[in-house]
């Protein structure tokens, strides 16, 4: 195939015509042509920005979700650290479970049903001081006599070591506070 310089004079002047034509015709579409272009750049605009702002939007959503969780999780750590301290404080138990049950047995044969009460964990406590009020004292005899014969039976350790459970002859659940002390969960 001739090059352009290599074709005849008259067949060069053919194309710089048709060129020349072809050039014309793109600069009389020009205006037409602008608003074509004018048209796609701002749709494609269009679409950039709202890409942008979903993006934006979903960002923010996250952010705020995460801003959300993270002023849950303190205020989740501030109870759990008052939680424990109330649980340091209460010195009321043994340092065995068998021990909290004596304490608890002494105190009910004395009729001191408000610290045979403490014995328990904190959210038993009422319930319990309200069971022995309302108790006739032959079942609370019968109860106390059940209680230490389990006294003497064998329990039986969590798999972390925190709570201990005595089946027979009476279940009593234990649980252990972080000071130490052993709680009554149930009888």
């Amino acid at each position: 195939m001739p090059l352009l310089f290599d074709m005849p004079l008259d067949a060069a002047e053919v194309c710089l015509i048709e060129f020349s034509y072809y050039l014309n015709w793109l600069l009389s579409m020009d205006n037409k042509k602008s608003s074509y272009w004018k048209f796609v750049v701002g749709f494609v605009a269009l679409v950039v920005l709202a890409l942008g702002a979903f993006v934006a939007a979903k960002f923010y959503a996250q952010l705020e979700t995460q801003q959300t969780t993270n002023k849950l999780a303190e205020s989740l750590r501030k109870e759990i650290a008052d939680y424990n301290a109330r649980l340091a404080l209460d010195t009321y138990g043994g340092k065995t479970p068998q021990e909290t049950l004596r304490l608890y047995i002494d105190a009910v044969e004395k009729g001191d049903y408000v610290l045979a009460s403490k014995y328990f964990i904190g959210d038993n406590q009422k319930k319990e001081l309200k069971s022995l009020q309302n108790s006739k004292q032959e079942n609370i005899s019968d109860t106390v006599s059940l209680l230490k014969q389990s006294i003497q039976s064998q329990g039986s350790f969590s798999a972390d070591g925190k709570e201990f459970v005595v089946r027979r002859p009476l279940l009593v659940d234990f649980e252990l506070y972080p000071n130490g002390i052993w709680k009554i969960i149930e009888i």
